[in-house]
């Protein structure tokens, strides 16, 4: 196995990754595009590990396939993950302000459309 001996050593997918600024499962697809890896022993399922004036190099080259790749990537990455978080909690809260909103509501219609004698759909109140 020829691998370079200068400068600082990559361990593992997780330590790639973590360097691209990726998730290892995007790593790990990126080695089907050409990433240079090296596998000790030239076995197929061992440790990786990477050289970052490699990987450095590569990315260079390879930047606009790349680019192109990325949308399949289906990883959220951590502020896609805060960002999701934040929206979930948004809507939420409109949820409880508009359960609220159709509570009052109910509370303000006359007794006989309350209680479905009408011919309007209205939601029976509940009991909880």
């Amino acid at each position: 196995m020829d691998v370079p001996t200068q400068g600082r050593r990559l361990n593992g997918w997780k330590e790639i990754g973590s360097y691209l600024g990726r998730v290892v499962r995007t790593a790990q697809r990126w080695e089907s595009l050409g990433m240079p890896v090296h596998r000790p022993a030239s076995r197929k399922r061992t440790a990786v590990i990477a050289f970052p004036h490699e990987l450095d190099s590569w990315l260079v080259r390879n930047r606009p396939r790349l680019d192109s790749f990325e949308p399949t990537d289906t990883a959220a990455s951590t502020t896609d993950i805060a960002d999701l978080s934040e929206r979930l909690r948004r809507l939420q809260k409109e949820a409880s302000m508009l359960a609220l909103e159709i509570e009052r509501a109910r509370g303000e219609l006359p007794g006989s459309l309350r209680s479905g004698s009408s011919s309007l759909m209205i939601l029976p109140e509940r009991t909880d």
